[in-house]
């Protein structure tokens, strides 16, 4: 296995239109911080408003009657929620601060993602928001791209706990991940073979080695894979799960541990690992 550690560039986030969703930011911030990579959170406007308000047979109930769409008023609502946003992205982040960004855009011109680069993708709290067009069709330009993609629910609050390691070998990309991870968080390693009666019994033992110079330790568990779930066994509580986009036969579904699909596009650089202090 590669000491390097992956070259991951920015964390780029689509800031949630509702503010029951921002509790999640915490530990992107976190992790963010843990791979020591910029947070760019983009509050995207949703054109449809804009195109609703130019149609004129478009009516709103205000002041107990149907009225006609305010497009100034429109507008200054569209303007507070973008300053919202900002305000709730910054809030969130707490004592985790890495490199923050906030930017505006309009439909779907959010920052372009790259190979080494992290687009984060929350599933809303709420079953009507994760209907919507806009939740979809932000999961769909995750899967689109050729970036690493990090799911988050709504609902995700553990900031410590292992970091779980699905792996085909000791040569599996999103090893390095895992292990950089574990390393800055201080937390244990737990590798899971990708696929039924796969022993890893060596890649144990060589990131066993590699992670002893980081001071992590390392385990081995086992999973069931049923459609788009991950079974974890009831005893493993985990912080982050890790796996790579190459292996994935149907799309992960969300889950309480926050999933990190690691590009197999992803570079590296060469530079071990150091365990951070905790505070």
């Amino acid at each position: 296995m590669s000491k390097a550690k992956p070259d991951f560039n920015r964390m780029l986030l689509r800031l949630p239109h509702s503010r029951r969703d921002y509790g999640a930011i915490r530990f992107i911030a976190e992790l963010a911080e843990l791979f020591g990579v910029d947070l760019v959170g983009t509050y995207v406007e949703d054109d449809n408003l804009h195109f609703l308000a130019e149609l004129p047979s478009v009516r709103e109930f205000r002041a107990g009657t149907w009225q006609p769409l305010a497009s100034l008023q429109l507008a200054q609502d569209a303007a507070f929620a973008a300053r919202e946003a900002e305000r709730l992205f910054l809030e969130n982040v707490g004592r985790h601060r890495p490199n923050l960004s906030f930017s505006l855009a309009k439909g779907m011109d959010a920052p372009e993602a790259g190979s080494g680069d992290i687009v984060v993708v929350i599933e809303p709290n709420s079953a009507i928001e994760r209907a919507t067009h806009q939740f979809a069709e932000t999961l769909e330009a995750a899967f689109r791209s050729t970036s690493s993609i990090l799911l988050v629910s709504g609902h995700v609050r553990q900031c410590s706990g292992p970091i779980i390691a699905i792996i085909s070998g000791s040569d599996d990309p999103c090893l390095a991940a895992a292990l950089a991870v574990a390393a800055s968080g201080n937390e244990q390693l737990i590798l899971i073979p990708s696929q039924p009666r796969l022993s890893l019994l060596e890649a144990l033992e060589t990131t066993t080695r590699v992670a002893g110079l980081a001071g992590v330790t390392t385990s081995l568990s086992e999973a069931v894979f049923h459609g788009g779930n991950i079974l974890l066994p009831a005893s493993v509580k985990g912080r982050l799960l890790v796996m790579s986009r190459k292996a994935l036969i149907e799309r992960p579904a969300f889950s309480q541990i926050p999933i990190l699909l690691v590009s197999s596009e992803l570079s590296s650089r060469a530079d071990v690992t150091r365990p951070k202090p905790k505070d």
